[in-house]
C-alpha cells in the first residue's frame, strides 16, 4: 500500500498509543485502531482495560454498553464480559455459550500516555516500548505539554514521511514557525542506529528570533540550533533539538515535540503531540505558547497529507515518482517499514 511495497498497511507486532490517560474514565472510550474497533475503560481500582469492541453475539457495538463493576455490558442482550475478556454472564441463561470472549489487549499506562500492544499476546515486551524518559516525558526537571489528539483522513505513512522531511517548513508553515523560511537549505546528515534513523540538520550562527528570544530571554548572541527528525519507530517520531550559543557553544536547552502515530485503518489515523522541554520548566507561558502554535500549525501539516490521501483514493493516473537527496531519511524508513511487516507474515 503506497509508499510502501507490501500490501499490509501497517505491522501489527507493535506498540501504538491507544489513548492519553486522562481520557480513560469509568465510560467506554471507543478508538478504532488498525482498522479493528477497540473500547478501552478503567476498572474499580483505576486499572487501564482494552477489549475489542464488538460483541461477539450479534454483533452489536459495545461502545453503545456500559460498565457494570469490573465488566462491559454489551448494550443489545446484555451479555457481560470480564476484563480479560471472559463473558461472565448472559442474562437469558444460567450458562455461557462456549468461546464467548472478547480480545483483551495488553496495555502499559506511562508518562500519561496509554499503549496498546496489536500483535499476538506472548509478544507483548514492553523493551519494545520507546524510551520515553529520555525524550523528556515522566521527569520531573522537564516540562511537558499534551496537544489534543487529531483524528486524520490519510494514511500514517504519509505523515511519517511529512515529518521527516522538515524542508516543508519553510513552504506549508511559512507563516506559523518563526524563521522557518531557513530550514529548506540547511544541509541534512542521516544517522542510522538499529533501533532509530535521524534526519539531521544544524543549523548555525542564526540570528535570534522572536521565538528564541522569549524562550531564553537573556540570550542575545546567534545560535546553534538542531532541526531533527528522529524516526523511534512507526508509533513516534521526535523533531526538534538542541540549542546553542553560537559564541561560547553553552547549550541552552533541549526542545522536542513528540509525535505519536496510530493507524485506526489503511487510511486514517489518530496523531497525539507532546512538546518536551529541558529549560523554563517554571514558566507555564511556555508551555501556553507551545499549544497556541501547534493548534496552527497542526492543521497545516494535517491539510497537506489530507490532500494526498484525496489524490491517492482518486483513481487518478499517478506521475511517476522521483525524490530528492533531502528524501534519503525517509525512503530508508519506508524499507526498514517493509522489512518489519515481511518479517511479520513469515512468522505465521
Amino acid at each position: 500500500m503506497y509508499p510502501l511495497s507490501v500490501e499490509q498497511p501497517y505491522p501489527r507486532q507493535q506498540w501504538w498509543v491507544a489513548a492519553y490517560s486522562s481520557e480513560v474514565s469509568r465510560e467506554l472510550l471507543a478508538r478504532d485502531i488498525l482498522g479493528e474497533p477497540v473500547i478501552i475503560y478503567r476498572t474499580e481500582a483505576g486499572e487501564a482495560v482494552a477489549l475489542a469492541g464488538i460483541c461477539p453475539h450479534r454483533a452489536f457495538p459495545l461502545s453503545k454498553g456500559c460498565v457494570v463493576g469490573d465488566a462491559v455490558q454489551c448494550g443489545y442482550h446484555g451479555f457481560q464480559f470480564r476484563a480479560d475478556g471472559e463473558c461472565q454472564h448472559v442474562p437469558s441463561q444460567t450458562g455461557v455459550p462456549q468461546n464467548a470472549r472478547l480480545r483483551a489487549y495488553p496495555l502499559i499506562e506511562d508518562a500519561g500516555l496509554i499503549w496498546i500492544w496489536t500483535g499476538g499476546p506472548d509478544g507483548a515486551d514492553p523493551s519494545l516500548m520507546p524510551d520515553l524518559h529520555s525524550l523528556g516525558l515522566g521527569r520531573e526537571d522537564w516540562a511537558v505539554e499534551q496537544h489534543p489528539l487529531a483524528t486524520v483522513g490519510a494514511r500514517y505513512t504519509l505523515l511519517i514521511e511529512n515529518l521527516l522531511d522538515l524542508s516543508h517548513v519553510t513552504f506549508i508553515h511559512h507563516r506559523t514557525i518563526p524563521a522557518g523560511e531557513k530550514v529548506a537549505s540547511i544541509p541534512v546528515e542521516v544517522i542510522e542506529t538499529e533501533s532509530s534513523l535521524t534526519v539531521q540538520r544544524r543549523g548555525e550562527n542564526l540570528p535570534l528570533n522572536p521565538l528564541l528570544a522569549l524562550q531564553f530571554p537573556q540570550q542575545s548572541a546567534a545560535v546553534h540550533q538542531h532541526f531533527d527528525a528522529e524516526y523511534l519507530g512507526p508509533c513516534l517520531i521526535r523533531t526538534g533539538g538542541a540549542m546553542y550559543d553560537a559564541v561560547s557553544g553553552q547549550l541552552l536547552g533541549v526542545q522536542n515535540y513528540l509525535h505519536f502515530l496510530t493507524p485506526a485503518g489503511p487510511s486514517r489515523l489518530h496523531y497525539l503531540v507532546n512538546t518536551t522541554r529541558s529549560f523554563g520548566v517554571d514558566r507555564p507561558e511556555l508551555g501556553d505558547m507551545q499549544v497556541v502554535m501547534g493548534a496552527k500549525i497542526q492543521p497545516e501539516d494535517i491539510e497537506a497529507i489530507e490532500a494526498i490521501e484525496q489524490v491517492l483514493q482518486s483513481g487518478a493516473t499517478l506521475p511517476r515518482g522521483i525524490s530528492a537527496r533531502v528524501d534519503t531519511g525517509a525512503l530508508k524508513v519506508r524499507r526498514r517499514l517493509e522489512v518489519q511487516i515481511r518479517s511479520e507474515s513469515q512468522d505465521i
